[in-house]
């Protein structure tokens, strides 16, 4: 597990070793977060909550006995093929575009919230195999354990890729059923261009289920956003006037690990023909802060500093984030 952040740091997250050996990653501390098989998990109690915010799509009924484990997909099919909720309320096609984006320093990612249910006394949760399948089709049926494929389709993120995966849940860190539990980061491109995603897990195999469903669902987006230009800066005012010109097509970037420089995995975006730029769906509160840099500056003096960290509140535009450059005209 990466280290927790602080507001002195934009957000890093650091890569597990490649191993065979099994991995846990233990998500039993407020404000836990790191990364397996390229997906980002974080325990994180979502608030608030009620009608609105969350929209389930996988309930997994298992039993209540203390060696319970749980497992099931979604999909609109019926009959189901594990311990699924049969109601169409809980467990149901999910179409890719029901599925929030949301972006960080290091790309762009859709959004799962798992909501787990665990008895106090008891409240540790392993979730053991999480598979993410992406289909042309609604209704899909026919998941394959020996294969791990999901009507013949191979998953396009599996927990368990390179090892023997992961994740430690605590029940007690949550204000109840139906706050969530951990949020599920999984890289963009795995889902491409659409279609249908089925979420496909297994808890309980070393902390059993013993207090009835987990959970699958998305939320209502909860991000902020950044804007501001690059122009020219006539009166060395550090401040854009009317009148003041933009420099188009110039490289605005997240620095997500504060070095000055655009790194391959970094998000950036470019100016436009006024020289405005904007970062949209950026993740909020204090896990994740934006260092905001141009990388291709104008030549001269630039007469902006560079803004300091930026942290998002739900519902933020940051405007006004401007980066101000000034040169001498030629003597004629």
């Amino acid at each position: 597990m990466s280290e927790p952040l602080n507001r002195q740091t934009a957000l890093a997250l650091n890569r597990l070793d490649d191993r065979v050996v099994p991995t846990v990653l233990d998500l039993t501390t407020a404000g836990a977060h790191g990364e397996l098989a390229g997906g980002l998990f974080t325990q994180y109690d979502a608030q608030p909550t009620g009608t609105g915010q969350i929209d389930s799509f996988l309930r997994i009924q298992g039993r209540s006995a203390q060696t319970a484990t749980q497992t099931g997909f979604n999909t609109s099919a019926r009959p189901l093929q594990y311990q699924e909720n049969k109601s169409p309320q809980f467990t149901r096609d999910l179409h890719s575009s029901a599925v929030p984006a949301v972006t960080l320093p290091t790309g762009r990612f859709r959004e799962f919230l798992l909501d787990v249910n665990q008895k106090a006394s008891q409240p540790l949760l392993s979730l053991d195999e999480l598979k993410v399948f992406v289909a042309d089709a609604p209704g899909l049926t026919g998941y394959d354990p020996a294969t791990g494929k999901l009507a013949g389709l191979a998953p396009v993120f599996d927990l368990d890729a390179g090892g023997n995966n992961s994740v430690l849940l605590n029940y007690r860190l949550n204000h109840g059923s139906g706050s969530g539990d951990m949020l599920f980061r999984l890289p963009e491109a795995a889902i491409g261009g659409g279609g249908y995603v089925y979420v496909y897990s297994k808890f309980g195999e070393t902390h059993a289920g013993n207090a009835g469903f987990q959970e699958w669902a998305t939320r209502t987006s909860q991000t902020g956003a950044i804007a501001g230009s690059v122009f020219f800066d006539a009166d060395r005012s550090g401040v854009r006037d009317a009148g003041e010109v933009g420099f188009a097509d110039r490289t605005v970037y997240l620095d997500g690990n504060n070095n000055g420089f655009l790194d391959a995995d970094e998000v950036f975006t470019y100016t436009d023909a006024d020289g405005y730029y904007a970062f949209e769906q950026l993740a909020v509160g204090d896990d994740y802060g934006y260092s905001v840099r141009v990388s291709d500056k104008p030549a001269g003096e630039q007469t902006t500093a560079d803004p300091p960290l930026i942290f998002l509140a739900p519902g933020e535009l940051r405007d006004r984030v401007d980066f101000g450059f000034y040169y001498a005209p030629p003597e004629s």
